[in-house]
């Protein structure tokens, strides 16, 4: 329970750092909740280049709506995979680092099966697609001049307090016994504070798919309608290990008193070490209509509702402090448990127009509405006998709720592509999305670029290659604090992302 108690409010008084995450701890309960509402990937090669919400591109456009299933030419196995190619720039504290990371991940496997009808069309499919593959890596080395994440720890709030005094990071401040103070602020004034080397390595995994089987068919003559009923399933794994080093020994004033024959010593370095991992499910529900107007005009609409997905997690903290003497506090400093809880994702309502055969062109366009401000956090997912915990949860799950319901927006998403046919198996894409910004306040649209193709090998065998190219600038919180004055301190980082994701599939047609 203690990582819960840490992590309630959403941060405020948390020492993790975010990556790309709307200015979140990326493993606060509002930061995941958010997380968890968020699609970031299609692992179809054939339609993640497109707009499919009024247009067949393949398997995966189901995703944006499961009528124009029934618009598809006939049948086939489809298999695939992704490559990730993640470009980070972090700077912090006038300081600049870079990173790369590349991962490879299974994409889809499914089947798309047209059955044999007298007139009109009846579609029926599934199998597992990649919706979410997030993975971040990033280092941290500065000089902080004005503050240390030990003052984190000397907060009421922060129940990092227990271990960061038994690893001598916080002691009592002038001897009174009941507050709190920084080993590095003990004895100096507010403006004495000499400084700290900070050095931090931060990994971040998610990872998500969904298990689906979906119908459309061709109810009346040229109005489609469709269904898909899913199992999303997925894991999010954060380790983060952040260390504060005296490397130029300013602290030598013997501020770890004397103990038997060991003389007074002081800090050399401290540590802090996370890791938590969690595992998540839950069922979807998707529903469309598309509707060919013209012979070249198809309109489309779908809607995806409300999820709810269950969470359980495991935590493990530690503080470990090492003394200018060689000697150190051993690793008994730390504690470790699992919670479960859920998240509702909001709804998604989608709309969009094709245009087909344009000159051997299909031009496509579709806007997504979706607003976060209605995910819904649910801290009270176990059994607590406790009704004096349980209030508490029930207080602070409405703190977190209200917080994302004033501080997240309702968003249009844009995505448009276009297809040339230069064959009727050989076809070329391209296309651009547009993602606003979630979070009121916050500068971190996203601008994707895609690119594809599609060609034939055999008679029976096709293959799709395509990429998709992502821009984000994006800012989030290192650690915060308040002060003795009772301001809030924030160290604050930017982060300059691009992430090259390449896709391939393979058709088998029967």
């Amino acid at each position: 329970m203690k990582r819960l108690l840490i992590l309630i409010v959403g941060g405020v008084f948390l020492p993790f750092i975010c990556l790309a995450q709307n200015g979140e701890s990326p493993i606060s309960y509002k930061g995941l909740g958010i997380q968890l509402s968020t699609i970031s990937s299609n692992g179809d090669a054939s339609s993640s280049v497109t707009s499919s919400v009024a247009s067949f591109n393949g398997f995966g456009s189901f995703i944006d709506n499961p009528a124009v299933m029934a618009l598809a030419k006939g049948s086939y196995y489809t298999i695939g995979w992704i490559s990730q190619n993640n470009s980070q720039t972090d700077n912090y504290l006038s300081t600049s680092s870079n990173s790369d990371y590349l991962n490879a991940n299974f994409g889809n496997l499914g089947l798309v099966y047209k059955i044999p009808t007298k007139q009109g069309s009846f579609v029926i499919g599934g199998g597992y697609n990649l919706t979410t593959n997030v993975h971040y890596e990033s280092f941290l080395d500065a000089r902080n001049n004005s503050n240390t994440i030990t003052d984190v720890f000397k907060q009421q709030e922060s129940n990092y307090s227990d271990i960061a005094f038994d690893a001598f990071a916080v002691d009592f401040k002038n001897n009174t016994g009941n507050e709190l103070e920084s080993i590095f602020r003990i004895g100096l004034s507010e403006n004495e504070y000499r400084g700290i080397d900070q050095f931090a390595n931060i990994n971040q995994n998610r990872s998500g798919g969904e298990i689906s089987l979906f119908l459309a068919t061709e109810f009346q003559k040229n109005f489609f309608a469709g269904i898909s009923l899913g199992v999303h399933t997925g894991s999010i794994k954060y380790a983060r290990n952040f260390q504060e080093v005296d490397t130029n020994n300013d602290y030598n004033d013997g501020v770890i008193p004397a103990e038997g024959s060991n003389p007074a010593t002081d800090i050399q370095s401290i540590e802090l070490i996370d890791n938590i991992d969690s595992d998540f499910y839950g069922f979807s529900i998707r529903g469309g209509a598309a509707y060919k107007v013209l012979p070249f005009l198809n309109l489309g609409a779908s809607v995806a509702l409300p999820i709810k997905i269950n969470v359980t997690e495991d935590f493990f903290s530690e503080v470990f402090t090492e003394f200018d003497d060689g000697t150190n506090t051993g690793s008994d400093n730390f504690f470790e448990g699992s919670f479960d809880y859920s998240v509702t994702r909001p709804a998604e309502y989608k709309v969009g127009v094709s245009l087909e055969d344009i000159a051997g062109f299909t031009f496509s366009t579709s806007v997504e509405y979706i607003n976060y401000g209605q995910t819904q956090v649910d801290l009270t997912e176990s059994s607590i006998s406790d009704p004096v915990e349980e209030a508490n949860l029930r207080d602070n799950e409405n703190l977190i709720n209200s917080q994302i319901d004033s501080e997240y927006l309702e968003v249009i998403n844009f995505k448009g592509s276009a297809v040339y046919r230069l064959t009727d198996m050989v076809q070329l894409k391209g296309g651009y999305a547009f993602y606003p910004s979630k979070r009121s306040g916050l500068n971190n649209d996203r601008s994707v670029y895609m690119v594809g193709i599609s060609v034939p090998v055999s008679e029976n065998i096709s293959i799709d290659l395509s990429g998709q190219y992502n821009i984000q600038n994006d800012r989030s919180i290192v650690y915060d604090y308040t002060d003795s004055s009772g301001n809030l301190i924030e160290n604050t980082i930017d982060h300059e992302l691009k992430v090259l994701n390449i896709l391939g599939g393979v058709k088998f047609h029967f």
